[in-house]
């Protein structure tokens, strides 16, 4: 009888119940773990996508976890009968906090998982480093805000109150964005370039202060351009969006190279035209397509102007390319006794009579 009544004892029987659901979880772990390795993770390889094999490597990770908080649900169900002890009380509602912890640790990761594969897509595809900017910050509010769900829901749980503390934040938040407006702006200015690209690192703008350089890095609060004196400008992010902004280098990379020439009148312009464009196409760094070319522009003072027009691959090419074209230009002119004109002035003396 003493036998009988300890099996039947309801202690007893929460506490088989318990080892029962631990037994259970530990096969369940290794089963599943032996399921992933031997053929979910042969199925995903198979397709396209890396979005699936992301998922699978994080259930393998944390499929421990996963099960954990399965077993501790069970356990608590099982504890609910002992609500009048207290060991027993304490115990499931420590079980409780916990399982809320491990959920939302596991929200995190999982949410975080799809923001790194979302914004490394996109700067793949943009050639950007938003992943590298933005996903920092975004993981860092996505981790605050799911933890912060996490307090208020044990707190609902113990019926304590948390009008008081949302209060509380909430006019911290506002206080908090209200000083930090002008920071926040060149936040969201920066998500805006990063998103929309106007321009990439190492293109070449002119921004709308007329400074002229290469974008050096696009940050969240401001973009840092470098000038042609090695000058590093600083320049807020919110300063940018709101105004024009001269891309050299975007959607094409090839970079014109103007020459403006002068020959004196009487000079055989279709000569001093061939003369020219055989200079330009046996440069090295000028492109066959588009093909230079030489335009007769106008009647000058002094001399008739043309301007040939060439274009390189980079404009990084463009400033060394245009001073050798203009002194091979120079030499084929002399070589051929085509005369370059200085300004001249006729002046006529007329005596009083």
């Amino acid at each position: 009888m003493e036998l009988k009544s300890i099996i039947y004892h309801p202690i007893f029987s929460a506490v088989s119940e318990i080892i029962l659901i631990l037994i259970v979880a530990l096969l369940m772990h290794r089963l599943l773990k032996y399921f992933i390795e031997k053929i979910a993770k042969k199925f995903v390889a198979k397709t396209k996508t890396e979005i699936d094999d992301l998922i699978i490597d994080f259930i393998e990770k944390f499929l421990f976890r996963i099960i954990l908080i399965v077993a501790l649900y069970f356990t608590g169900e099982a504890l609910s009968d002992f609500s009048g002890e207290r060991i027993f009380f304490y115990f499931r509602e420590t079980l409780y906090v916990i399982v809320v912890f491990i959920v939302a640790a596991l929200a995190v990761k999982l949410i975080t998982l799809f923001i790194s594969y979302y914004l490394g897509r996109v700067s793949k595809k943009r050639g950007s480093e938003l992943e590298k900017d933005f996903g920092l910050l975004l993981k860092r509010f996505v981790q605050i805000a799911l933890y912060l769900t996490a307090i208020i829901t044990i707190f609902t749980h113990f019926n304590i109150d948390v009008k008081g503390l949302v209060a509380t934040l909430g006019v911290g938040s506002l206080a908090i964005a209200l000083a930090a407006q002008e920071t926040l702006s060149n936040m969201i200015a920066g998500f805006v370039i990063m998103v929309d690209r106007p321009f990439r690192v190492g293109d070449r703008i002119r921004t709308p202060s007329g400074v002229v350089g290469e974008v050096f890095e696009i940050g969240l609060r401001s973009m840092k351009l470098l000038d042609f004196e090695k000058n590093l400008h600083i320049i807020p992010n919110s300063e940018i969006v709101k105004s024009e902004v001269i891309n050299y280098s975007y959607p094409n990379p090839n970079v014109r190279v103007k020459i403006d020439v002068g020959v004196a009148y009487g000079s055989d312009l279709e000569k001093v035209k061939q003369i020219i464009l055989e200079v330009c196409q046996s440069h090295p760094m000028v492109l066959k397509d588009p093909a230079p070319n030489v335009y007769f522009v106008n009647f000058g003072e002094s001399s008739l102007d043309l301007t040939c027009v060439s274009y390189v691959e980079h404009y990084r090419n463009a400033w060394v390319t245009g001073d050798e074209l203009r002194m091979n230009i120079y030499k084929a002119l002399n070589e051929n006794n085509i005369e370059i004109p200085f300004p001249q002035r006729v002046v006529h003396i007329q005596k009083e009579r």
